[in-house]
């Protein structure tokens, strides 16, 4: 089974990975990719500024979730995406990739700005090619 886990740094995507690891230590064999997005923003003109914030970030952000994910005795393959859309990106990977699987935390970094699920949760779950997990963290 191929497992995408969308990453970005926040206490709901490191829960994903949890979750992620106990699904590939169940169903074995299996692999987990790592997938963090580096928002890029063209027509700002201070875009390039921005982007490399975010990629930073991005960054950072898959290299909490491979050591989250080593403590669980699995090395995941982290990715690297550049899009306007987290969303959009999430999906086109896990296509790419033909993930069986996506591991989504139910919030990322934004928090509590959306009722039950956060923005980018809710449109991978319409629009991805493959079944979603959400992960809920203790509030």
């Amino acid at each position: 089974m191929k497992i995408l886990i969308p990453v970005d740094g926040s206490v709901y995507s490191l829960k994903a990975v949890e979750a992620a690891c106990d699904l590939a230590q169940s169903k074995a064999p299996s692999s987990l990719i790592l997938v963090a997005v580096a928002v890029e923003i063209p027509e700002l003109g201070e875009g390039r500024y921005i982007y490399d914030k975010m990629k930073a970030q991005a960054e950072i952000a898959l290299a909490r979730g491979k050591e989250a994910a080593q403590k669980c005795g699995i090395s995941p393959e982290a990715l690297l995406a550049t899009g306007s859309s987290p969303a959009e990106e999430i999906v086109r990977v896990a296509r790419d990739e033909k993930a069986d699987l996506i591991v989504i935390g139910s919030r990322g970094l934004a928090g509590k700005t959306s009722s039950f699920l956060g923005s980018t949760a809710s449109k991978v779950v319409t629009h991805s090619p493959c079944s979603v997990l959400v992960v809920k963290a203790q509030d």
